[in-house]
């Protein structure tokens, strides 16, 4: 009875002692949490305002992936493009910014200067039953616009 005991409490003490050393090296060992948040550029508005805008990309133009070259572009610098597709029609001659919702006045201004459009091709249509801030419409002028040497870096090559 007393090597039983004395093998069990050798069992018991090598069983703790394990436990503690494997949860002291995980402790060491263990990743801190990334906070996700800072993967994720802002625009000067943003971290002004503590607000995120969401625009649509047109492609009102014609030419073949425009509007996700313009999306990526405006993602890389921090704006929540949440659509991208073809305008209703290809005829636009000039880039056009129209805005949707009244309270984006910090905003507006930033984008005009990131792609660097004409402040003459902002126009307001207020409408609180579309869920993003604003639409970009490229026009045919897309290569004219000063950005567009900056733009076309997100281009991929297939």
């Amino acid at each position: 009875m007393n090597k039983s005991f004395l093998f069990i409490l050798f069992t018991l003490t090598i069983i703790f002692t394990i436990y503690i050393l494997d949860t002291s090296f995980l402790d060491e060992n263990q990743e801190k949490p990334i906070n996700l948040s800072s993967l994720i550029s802002k625009t000067k508005s943003e971290i002004k305002t503590g607000d995120k805008i969401q625009i649509q990309i047109q492609n009102g133009c014609g030419l073949s992936g425009i509007a996700k070259v313009y999306t990526d572009f405006l993602r890389s610098h921090g704006y929540d493009v949440i659509d991208y597709k073809n305008a209703p029609h290809f005829d636009y001659d000039n880039t056009q910014l129209i805005i949707h919702k009244k309270d984006t006045v910090n905003f507006i201004n930033e984008i005009v200067q990131t792609l660097q459009i004409k402040p003459n091709s902002i126009t307001y249509n207020y409408d609180n039953n579309i869920i993003y801030e604003m639409t970009v419409i490229i026009g045919h002028d897309y290569n004219n616009l000063n950005s567009y040497n900056e733009v076309i870096m997100y281009y991929e090559p297939f």
